[in-house]
C-alpha cells in the first residue's frame, strides 16, 4: 500500500520521511508501515527510531556519518491546539548521547505539507550549502554567499532567491558555523532549537539551512470529532476566574513575600498558569521565580531577595517588561500567543524589532549573572538568536567565568583585559561577544562550561554547572527535587522540558492515566509517590513531544492529547496502551544514550546543584538532594538498570525495541 493510498485510512502522519546525503547528494525517501507511527508517533519518537538503525554507534556527531532530524509532530497540521512544535535531533556533541531540540513557529506544520513527516540530513558537503524541501521535490543549493550571515539576514536572502515570503527556514548562524557545542538552530526570525548543541552538527555537515515549503494537506481521520473536541476545548480555554486575575496582581508582591517568608506553597493550576501567559507570556513569573527560590542565582549560590533584589527582577518582567513589547505573536495552532516583539532601542540592533526574552535567558543573564540592565539583556537575546548559540548554555558559561575572576582562577591576561564581575553589563556584553566569535576566552567558553573547565583547570570545575556536560536551566532542583531527576537521569541531561513535581500535578496525571492509582498504592512513602508522578509526567511529555505539542499548552489547559491522537489518526487506543507508548519513546532515547557508552558517572549532577554545600539562607535554606535516591526510585519505575543506566533487556523486549539495537 503507498503512502498516498494509507492516508485515506489513518490520519496526521503523510507516510514517509527522507533521507539526503550531502555527499553523495542523493535522497532516499522512506515509506514506513503503519505500525511504524503506533510505535513512535512522530518528532523525536520517530527521530530516535530512524537514527538508532541507521547511525553506527560510537561515531563522532559531527563526523559526515552522523544523521541530523528535523521532525514534526503526528499531530501537526491536523487541527488540534497547540500541535505546532517541532524536534531537531541527532547524537548530540555536548554530552555524547542522545540529543533533541524543542521549538515552536511554524516551520513544524510547513515539513508536513512538504509531505514528509521528517527530515534526515547525514553526509558532508563540499562547500557551504542549503536545501529546499518543498512539495515538488528536493534541492541541494550552493551557500557559498550565505556563510557569515547571521539568522535573520539568511532567512531573508533565501526567502527573496525563492520569491517566496512564506517559506520556512531553519539555518545556523555564526556560533554554528564555527562548531560551538553550545549552538543551536534558528528560525522564524528569532525561534531558537537551542540545546543539544545541534547547530554543531549542522556546521558540520556545511549545511547553513534547511528551507521548507508546502501545500498539501495534513489527513484527519474524523474531522468531525476533532471540531467537537476543539469546541469543548476552547469553552474551557475561554475561561478565566476571578481568583486567578486577582492571584494574577498579586503574585509578584503579596504571594511571593508570603512564600520568602513563611514557606507556605501555593498550589499551581492551568488556569493561573493559563492568565499569566496569555498576559505577560513567560516573563509573568519572573519576579515570583527570582524570589522563591525557583530561579538559581549567581551561579547557584545566591539568594534572590538579598543578591538580586525585587527591584532588579521587576526591571526585567511583568509590566515593565509588556511596556516595552510592540505586538504579540503565537506559535502555528496556538490559542494563547506567549511571544512577543520588542522595539530594540539601544546598542547595536536600536531600530530595529526583536524577539522579546523569554524566562530562560533573562534567568541565565539576569539572575546568574546578576545583571539587570534590560537593554542589555535585549541585545544579548538578539545576538544569542541570531548566532544562533543557546542562550542558557551561554549565560550559564558567564556566570562560571565571573565566579572563576572573582576566585582568581581567570586574570585579566585570561580574559583579554576586562575586569568581569557581577552585574557588569559592559563585561558581560563583551564576553557574550567572545563567545559567539570564539575569540579569546570566549573560544574556551564556547564548548560549554564543563570542556572550559576542563582546559582551565585550577579547580574550576567546582564552578562549572552541569550535568552531563550540558548547562542547567533556570530552575533550581533545590526548589523542585523533579528538575533534579529530570538533570541527571533523562536519555538528555540537564533539561527542564521533561518534567517535574510542579509539572506533574499541573499535567493531572493521575487523572489522564488510570493505572495511576494502582501504581501510586504500590509506593510506600511520600517520595516514591512523588517520583511516580514524576515519572508519569516524564512518560506524558514523550507523548507530547511525539505529537509535536506545546509544554506551556500542558501547563496551562487540560489538553486533551489521547482524544486528539485517536480523532486525528483514527486509531482508537486507551490512556494505558499510549502510557506505554510513551515509555517506548523515552527507553529508546535512553537506550540510544547507553549504546553511546554514557554510563549514569557521566550524567551525574555537579555538587552545587544539590546542594552538596547547602545554602545559608532563602526559600532553599539548608537543601539538600538525594539524588541517588531519586534515581534508584526512578530507574525502578521504568524499568532502567542502575549499573547501566539503559532498560533491562526485558524492559527492551516488552517495549519491542530489540531489533533496532540487534
Amino acid at each position: 500500500m503507498s503512502a498516498i493510498e494509507r492516508l485515506d485510512e489513518f490520519g496526521g502522519y503523510m507516510g514517509k520521511y527522507c533521507i539526503i546525503n550531502l555527499t553523495t547528494n542523493k535522497t532516499e525517501v522512506v515509506e514506513p508501515p503503519d505500525e511504524f507511527y503506533r510505535k513512535y508517533l512522530g518528532g523525536y519518537g520517530v527521530g530516535a527510531a530512524v537514527i538508532t538503525e541507521r547511525q553506527p554507534a560510537g561515531i563522532d556527531p559531527l563526523a559526515p556519518e552522523s544523521h541530523l532530524g528535523f521532525c514534526s509532530g503526528l499531530l501537526t497540521g491536523a487541527g488540534p491546539f497547540f500541535a505546532g512544535r517541532f524536534m531537531v535531533v541527532g547524537k548530540s556533541p555536548l554530552t555524547g548521547g542522545w540529543g533533541d531540540s524543542n521549538s515552536g513557529g511554524y516551520l513544524s506544520r510547513e515539513l508536513k505539507r512538504a509531505g514528509y513527516d521528517a527530515v534526515f540530513i547525514t553526509g558532508k558537503a563540499k562547500k557551504p550549502v542549503w536545501v529546499l524541501v518543498n512539495d515538488k521535490g528536493i534541492e541541494i543549493k550552493d551557500a557559498t554567499s550565505l556563510w557569515g550571515k547571521d539568522g535573520v539576514e539568511t532567512e531573508e536572502s533565501i526567502r527573496e532567491s525563492l520569491g517566496d515570503k512564506k517559506a520556512h527556514v531553519a539555518c545556523i548562524g555564526s556560533s554554528g558555523e564555527k562548531l560551538s557545542l553550545i549552538s543551536g538552530i534558528f528560525h522564524d526570525g528569532g525561534r531558537m532549537a537551542a540545546r543539544s548543541g545541534l547547530g554543531a552538527v549542522m556546521g558540520s555537515k556545511n549545511l547553513k539551512a534547511l528551507a521548507v515549503r508546502g501545500k498539501k494537506k495534513v489527513p484527519v481521520a474524523d474531522r468531525e470529532r476533532l471540531k467537537a473536541i476543539n469546541s469543548d476545548f476552547m469553552a474551557e480555554f475561554k475561561t478565566s476566574s476571578v481568583g486567578d486575575r486577582l492571584s494574577l496582581k498579586l503574585l509578584n508582591n503579596v504571594v511571593t513575600w508570603l512564600i520568602y517568608h513563611t514557606g507556605i506553597s501555593v498550589p499551581a493550576h492551568p488556569s493561573m498558569v493559563r492568565e499569566i501567559m496569555k498576559t505577560y507570556g513567560t516573563t509573568g513569573n519572573l519576579v515570583f521565580s527570582f524570589m522563591t527560590g525557583e530561579t538559581p542565582i549567581k551561579n547557584w549560590t545566591g539568594v534572590g531577595y538579598t543578591d538580586y533584589g525585587m527591584a532588579s527582577a521587576a526591571k526585567n518582567s511583568d509590566d515593565n517588561m509588556l511596556k516595552r513589547q510592540k505586538r504579540r505573536y503565537a506559535c502555528q495552532g496556538c490559542p494563547m500567543g506567549c511571544g512577543g516583539f520588542v522595539d530594540i532601542k539601544k546598542g547595536r540592533y536600536a531600530g530595529t524589532e526583536g524577539h522579546m526574552p523569554e524566562y530562560e535567558t533573562i534567568g541565565a543573564f539576569g539572575g546568574m549573572t546578576l545583571l539587570d540592565d534590560t537593554d542589555i539583556i535585549i541585545e544579548i537575546n538578539e545576538m544569542c538568536n541570531r548566532a544562533g548559540i543557546d542562550s542558557i548554555s551561554t549565560g550559564c558559561a558567564v556566570a562560571f567565568a565571573i565566579e572563576c575572576f572573582e576566585k582568581g582562577i581567570l586574570t585579566l591576561k585570561d580574559t583579554g583585559g576586562i575586569e568581569l564581575g557581577w552585574g557588569k553589563g559592559d563585561s558581560i556584553l563583551k564576553l557574550t561577544e567572545m563567545i559567539i566569535a570564539r575569540e579569546g576566552l570566549g573560544d574556551i567558553l564556547a564548548d560549554g562550561v564543563k570542556r572550559a573547565a576542563e582546559v582551565i583547570g585550577k579547580g574550576s570545575e567546582a564552578y562549572a554547572i552541569h550535568a552531563g556536560g550540558q548547562e542547567l536551566p533556570l530552575h533550581d532542583c533545590r526548589n523542585d527535587l523533579g528538575y533534579a531527576i529530570s538533570y541527571q537521569c533523562e536519555p538528555t541531561p540537564g533539561r527542564h522540558g521533561s518534567g517535574s513535581y510542579l509539572n506533574a500535578g499541573i499535567f493531572g496525571v493521575e487523572k489522564k492515566f488510570p493505572q495511576m492509582q494502582q501504581i501510586l498504592k504500590r509506593a510506600n512513602s511520600k517520595e516514591e509517590k512523588d517520583v511516580c508522578r514524576y515519572t508519569a509526567s516524564s512518560i506524558y511529555m514523550s507523548l507530547l513531544n511525539g505529537c509535536g505539542m506545546c509544554l506551556l499548552g500542558a501547563c496551562s489547559s487540560d489538553l486533551p492529547m489521547i482524544e486528539y491522537i485517536n480523532a486525528v489518526t483514527g486509531w482508537d487506543l486507551s490512556a494505558e496502551e499510549y502510557y506505554k507508548t510513551g515509555e517506548r519513546i523515552l527507553s529508546l532515547r535512553k537506550a540510544f544514550t547507553v549504546r553511546e557508552g554514557i554510563t549514569p558517572a557521566d550524567q551525574r549532577l555537579c555538587d552545587r546543584a544539590i546542594g552538596k554545600t547547602p545554602l545559608a539562607s532563602g526559600p532553599n535554606k539548608g537543601v539538600t538532594v538525594d539524588i541517588d535516591a531519586l534515581q534508584d526510585i526512578f530507574f525502578r519505575n521504568v524499568g532502567w538498570d542502575r549499573n547501566t543506566g539503559g532498560p533491562t533487556p526485558a524492559k527492551m523486549k516488552d517495549l519491542g525495541l530489540v531489533s533496532l539495537f540487534s
